[in-house]
């Protein structure tokens, strides 16, 4: 008798800077209390940060991460003043420096290593899972993904790179090139899990389900133009992340569940960018219950692994 094909299973997670949270506490329903697992995880920015502590199955470790994430623990220099806006004097003397960004997030990398230190990521490594962080090659303009098979401070800087945002964030150098967010060319990276094989992925986009933008009138200057710029981008590469990849996995017999979010987290790219407990708490409590409610027409059956 033929052996059954083992299912391998996905999980992508979008980008979406603070709105991760509500990935956050969605995930943790589902692993905790659904006993949900995956053999691949695949994330952009926020959701690069995501994927780690899912794949070790730390969900409380995780909802600390992020619950008590703040502007200190990710800027090393602010690009937005205290009432949250850009800040103007920041921006005009960096423009001056010539520098290549409004701000650094050169205190993410240790935030990241008092989460995930390197002995789990050596347990995680030996547990058979695979892990891609997806990051922008800016040295030759293409994405790329890093992988659980790398040391662990490259690993660091991949998931560091993938949450860089172009102009608010400086370039990360890996190796001889520079990289930035992944969510400028994969947003989602859902193609990337369909080429590595997944048989069934479930999908996490951090914003509505919804093909246009809410309307916006300019009154925030040339920034806001910035932003909304962006934020347009952004959508457009998110739909196509999304859209494209649907086509083949029909073809393959891919399953292939989305989730969004039931509103809109934030009104813009920018305000992704800014990090209030209190709002983030709220968020991935949000995420959470949404989890409970989650009862899409067709359940791909996941079952926990003693994995780590």
């Amino acid at each position: 008798m033929a052996k059954k094909k083992k299912i391998k299973r996905a999980l992508v997670v979008s980008g979406g800077g603070n709105k991760g949270a509500w990935a956050g506490g969605f995930l943790q329903y589902k692993v905790d209390e659904q006993g949900y697992d995956w053999d691949m995880y695949f994330g952009t920015s926020t959701g690069s940060m995501a994927i780690t502590l899912t794949a070790m199955q730390e969900m409380e470790k995780l909802k600390e991460a992020y619950t008590e994430l703040d502007n200190k623990s990710v800027w090393s220099v602010n690009p937005f003043n205290k009432k949250g806006a850009i800040s103007i004097w920041n921006a005009i003397k960096r423009l001056i420096s010539n520098k290549n960004s409004l701000g650094e997030s050169g205190n993410l990398p240790g935030r990241l290593k008092t989460y995930f230190t390197e002995n789990e990521y050596n347990i995680l490594q030996k547990s058979g899972k695979k892990l891609f962080p997806c990051a922008v090659n800016y040295s030759k303009g293409i994405e790329e993904f890093g992988n659980i098979d790398l040391p662990y401070d490259e690993y660091i800087k991949w998931t560091w790179a993938s949450t860089s945002v172009p102009i608010a964030c400086d370039l990360v150098k890996i190796g001889e090139d520079y990289y930035l967010d992944g969510g400028v060319l994969q947003h989602v990276p859902l193609q990337k899990a369909i080429d590595e094989g997944a048989d069934e992925i479930d999908v996490i986009v951090l914003r509505p389900n919804e093909k246009e933008l809410a309307t916006w009138y300019p009154e925030k200057g040339m920034l806001g133009v910035a932003s909304r710029t962006l934020e347009i981008m952004e959508r457009k590469v998110s739909n196509y992340n999304i859209e494209m990849p649907q086509l083949e996995a029909t073809i393959k017999d891919v399953k292939i569940r989305i989730r969004y979010t039931p509103y809109n987290l934030t009104p813009n790219t920018a305000e992704a960018m800014k990090f209030n407990k209190a709002q983030m708490i709220k968020w991935w409590n949000e995420g959470y219950e949404y989890a409970k409610l989650d009862n899409t027409s067709e359940k791909i059956v996941l079952k926990r692994k003693n994995c780590c």
